[in-house]
């Protein structure tokens, strides 16, 4: 880095990169990308702390002003160093900067439960807090519940996103200056294991006229530090537009080691689909009976839907029961209403050269309360996946369900589903201390590697978009359509452009389409091919979406096509 780095006369450092630039004076620092400064960032970071009662928080303020202890630049990299004291910690500050990115972190001393960490918010004990920004809008990587807000947010609103579509979404922003193509990235890294955060928000505020920014995570009181710790860090860098900045933040996970790449062998040929899944004929039925889709995951209505793919000439590799033929959620047991064998069923499926998946949600304590649950701050109750006693439960249910053992249900994978259901809050306190992002990676990994202990080939089926879970995902489902857009094939091909970022070379689910709309859904329905595995929710039409038997024929054709092409690259 020496030839990257210059000392100005006032005694200021100026670096400058293929891809960034920074003008570091004093405890400031200026980002430039294309020799624009896009952000002016306050070194200072506070890092406020959850009360004993966990009812509040201690605010961390820092009045002062960091002091630069060291300066050390070597051939590969500079490394500056800050020290200062807040009102909470003794604080040290390194900025690290090589040829492809600048890295900050935060590291505290002292004794206390972390709440969360406001980066470069200054003094958040005064009303003129965070850093300076001159860019005009974000994107972010995570669209909220059912896509009511967009991918791009301005930059004078504050962005929270919490998704049920992608769970968890990458933790990156990429920003964007006026007059400017290239944009800036901000990432959020984790090192393995110390993920105990839900989200990395945007916040911006004004005082008379000044305007600034800081970025938040959401520890909760759920990182306890007696002595020193090192607080998550922030990558930043340029990227070509946020695309770009995604896969540079994806890729830095898997070059770092943090995360681990999906398995470049060839998977089993019934993962590739196509897939039928039951949900949307559950919803579209309920409707005509009058009751809750959930009471129609039936024998009845899936022989039925069987039948119809039979005389369709449909030729699917994997059937998806789904939400509920589980008489309790946690327990796992098929409700005799629902299924009086659900063993028979699986194995006539296997007769007819079909495997069956089960829908399996996540978190829901039902049939689980009496024994170690977490509360909320909302009073929800959740397991506790952490817990011995649950964990073993949860062997025995997984057991139960994929294995060819007299008594078992032989099922070939799950559909894991409700991901957002993790409990959060101040008050949720886990048997191993793992909270939000690690907690939900911890369940996913225990069912993931059981599963594959007692089945090598048990597909699962979930939706994180994050490279952090690309090991323990074998399907990235692209969920829910909002019923009410006419946008099906656009929205889901976005969300798929996102997923193979996150998690390049896992399978994706193209999901469903929105069965409100017959252009719409058909529009996807006859694409999915082009995205991923094809997955039909329904066999029937609705009231705003009237398919017939041509509709079924075409997507059946499409099918055939796409099952010829699979079966070519196979063999």
């Amino acid at each position: 880095m020496q030839n990257r780095v210059s000392i100005n006369p006032d005694g200021s450092y100026a670096v400058r990169c293929p891809g960034y630039g920074l003008d570091i004076r004093g405890h400031k620092l200026s980002v430039l990308i294309e020799n624009t400064v896009f952000a002016v960032l306050d070194v200072r970071s506070a890092v406020p702390m959850t009360n004993d009662d966990d009812e509040g928080f201690r605010i961390d303020a820092e009045p002062s002003i960091p002091a630069m202890v060291s300066a050390e630049i070597t051939a590969k990299k500079a490394v500056f160093v800050w020290k200062n004291k807040s009102a909470l910690w003794d604080k040290v500050y390194t900025l690290t900067c090589d040829h492809l990115r600048f890295t900050y972190t935060v590291t505290v001393n002292g004794r206390g439960r972390v709440d969360g960490v406001e980066y470069f918010s200054g003094d958040t004990g005064s009303g003129a807090w965070g850093s300076e920004y001159e860019f005009s809008e974000g994107f972010t990587p995570c669209i909220s519940w059912y896509d009511y807000e967009d991918y791009t947010f301005k930059a004078s609103l504050d962005c929270h996103r919490w998704s049920v579509l992608m769970v968890p979404p990458m933790f990156c922003y990429a920003f964007r200056c006026e007059g400017i193509a290239r944009r800036l990235g901000l990432g959020l890294v984790a090192k393995r294991g110390e993920h105990n955060f839900n989200a990395f928000d945007y916040r911006v505020g004004r005082n008379g006229f000044r305007t600034a920014f800081k970025l938040t995570t959401d520890q909760s009181g759920h990182q306890t530090v007696d002595g020193t710790w090192e607080a998550p860090y922030i990558i930043g860098f340029g990227g070509e537009d946020p695309w770009d900045v995604m896969k540079l933040y994806s890729d830095y996970y898997y070059s770092s080691g943090i995360a681990k790449r999906c398995s470049g062998e060839k998977k089993p040929r019934f993962w590739y689909g196509p897939m039928v899944c039951g949900w949307i004929g559950h919803c579209i039925l309920g409707v005509e009976r009058g009751c809750r889709p959930a009471r129609l995951a039936t024998e009845e209505v899936y022989e039925a839907l069987l039948k119809k793919m039979r005389a369709y000439e449909m030729h699917p590799t994997t059937l998806i029961i789904d939400d509920k033929w589980q008489e309790k959620y946690a327990t796992a047991t098929a409700d005799p209403k629902q299924f009086a064998d659900m063993r028979a069923f699986i194995d006539r499926r296997h007769a007819e050269g079909l495997r069956t998946l089960l829908w399996f949600k996540l978190w829901d304590a039902e049939g689980w309360e009496d024994q170690p649950c977490l509360i909320s701050d909302k009073g929800e109750i959740r397991y506790d996946p952490s817990h011995p006693a649950f964990l073993a439960h949860l062997d025995k249910v997984l057991h139960r369900l994929l294995s060819a053992d007299e008594g078992c249900y032989n099922c070939d994978g799950f559909k894991l589903d409700f991901a957002f259901y993790i409990p959060i809050g101040r008050k949720v306190h886990t048997y191993s201390g793992k909270y939000g992002v690690e907690l939900l990676y911890e369940l996913m990994e225990k069912i993931y590697k059981t599963a594959k202990s007692i089945k090598p080939d048990a597909l699962i089926n979930a939706s994180p978009c994050h490279p952090y879970f690309a090991s323990v995902c074998d399907h990235a489902r692209l969920h829910d359509y909002e019923q009410k857009n006419r946008n099906n094939r656009e929205d889901l091909e976005r969300r798929a452009r996102l997923f193979s970022i996150a998690m390049p070379g896992v399978l994706l689910d193209t999901d469903n389409a929105g069965f409100a709309s017959k252009r719409d859904s058909m529009r996807w329905l006859l694409s999915q091919q082009l995205t991923g595995v094809p997955d039909l929710y329904s066999l029937m039409g609705s009231e705003g979406c009237p398919l017939g038997k041509e509709d079924f024929a075409a997507i059946a054709q499409m099918w055939d096509e796409y099952n010829a092409k699979i079966d070519a690259d196979y063999e």
